[in-house]
């Protein structure tokens, strides 16, 4: 009952603070180029299937229900450089409170710093780095831990430095640095790793504000945390080479994002796994699309690709090939309600044992402004699903989300 009191406390005081006048001029507090934006978002969420289990007897699988509600308080720190770009940095937590379960709370922290830069002279240089601490339950890329409480984090860092010949041509170098680790390494172990590549690229004009763009990056994945008999001689660590070609827009367009398509030669650095099963290199087309077309200020519609290798473990030589897609609209009427729809799909599928899954996630919302720029509400409704031609991994899961969000 306390820590109800404490949230309510703090999501009045906010709201109270955000909805009066000292915050004008677009919902943020200015010094110059400098702006300094707080946030705050509430979400109560009645979850049928916390655990993301196939409703079997088995106790790891049973299906339960909870209402979870969620405190996200925000703050951003957003600098502007006039013709030239920005830099932002700042923080977002994500606590989450069970009903019934509250064994099940958890806490996550993100920490975000953004640095995007064209000058005048046609230098380019980006930075965008994502530190996250997290415990919740939705478990990583490798589909590990989903649906799980697992103590772990990660730094996300992309960066490039290039130039831009008179806006019609431009070179570009690219870094790039991922490391995961996860906090039970008797447990976890075979989910640390760190990832690295370096690339270069070249973009050319072809349509006033449409780029087409040619790409290739070296990089490798090890696996830094050993346990049993699990060594570096016998773990999953592998290189890669990768090259791809698209389509990106400058802002303004009635297009936004990238048509992103390339292919990819992974090669494994040892020959045998720990059990003695050979390593297969695999070479197969990739996909990384994202776009958004805005036919009218108040529709966009967008749509995705996305095909990766994703590594299942550092002690296995399982692999999975993840292929989806997915497109959503959505529609602003009346200058106060935005009206949301989307699908997506995904299937994985397993090198050993020929596991395939079939993923399917639908989602539908409204969000209604009560205060213009500062405080929404929303309602949201989200299906998931798994099938699996290995029936332990099934699931499926209903949402019904209700939010405020405020900004200043």
């Amino acid at each position: 009952m306390k820590r109800i009191i404490s949230i309510l406390t703090v999501i009045l005081l906010f709201l109270f603070v955000a909805s009066s006048g000292a915050f004008a001029q677009g919902g943020k507090i200015r010094f110059g180029n400098l702006a300094l934006i707080p946030g705050l978002s509430v979400q109560g969420i009645h979850d049928d299937n916390i655990y993301l289990g196939d409703g079997s007897n088995n106790t790891a699988e049973r299906e339960e229900s909870d209402w979870i509600t969620h405190v996200k308080p925000g703050m951003m720190l957003d600098l502007t450089f006039p013709d030239r770009g920005k830099m932002m940095a700042g923080y977002q937590g994500d606590f989450a409170y069970y009903s019934d379960n509250s064994d099940n709370d958890w806490e996550t922290h993100r920490g975000l710093f953004l640095l995007n830069y064209n000058s005048p002279g046609g230098l380019i240089a980006g930075i965008n780095n994502t530190y996250t601490d997290a415990e919740d339950t939705y478990g990583s890329a490798e589909q590990y831990g989903i649906g799980a409480l697992t103590k772990r984090w990660n730094n996300d860092l992309t960066s490039k430095v290039g130039f831009n010949f008179s806006n019609r041509f431009k070179i570009l170098a690219f870094y790039n640095y991922f490391k995961q680790d996860y906090d039970n390494d008797v447990r976890d172990y075979t989910q640390d790793y760190y990832s690295s590549e370096s690339g270069a690229g070249f973009e050319v004009k072809v349509m006033p504000k449409t780029w087409m763009f040619l790409r290739y990056h070296y990089g490798s994945q090890k696996y830094f945390t050993h346990r049993a008999d699990v060594t570096s001689s016998n773990d999953a660590s592998f290189k890669w080479h990768r090259a791809n070609t698209g389509l990106g827009w400058d802002s303004g367009a009635k297009l936004a994002g990238e048509l992103n398509l390339g292919y990819q030669w992974k090669a494994y650095e040892n020959r045998l796994d720990v059990n003695g099963n050979e390593y297969d290199d695999r070479n197969t087309w990739i996909a990384s699309t994202s776009v958004d077309y805005m036919p009218t200020e108040t529709t966009t519609l967008s749509v995705l690709i996305e095909r990766a290798l994703r590594q299942s473990a550092s002690d296995t030589n399982d692999y999975f090939e993840d292929t989806g897609f997915g497109f959503s609209v959505s529609q602003k009427i009346l200058s106060k309600l935005l009206v949301k729809a989307g699908y997506n799909y995904s299937e994985h599928d397993y090198f050993v044992g020929r596991r395939k899954d079939d993923n399917q996630a639908l989602n539908a919302s409204l969000q209604f402004e009560l205060i213009k720029d500062i405080l929404k509400a929303g309602a949201e409704y989200v299906y998931k699903e798994k099938n699996s031609n290995n029936p332990g991994y099934d699931y499926k899961d209903n949402q019904f989300i209700i939010s405020f969000d405020a900004t200043y």
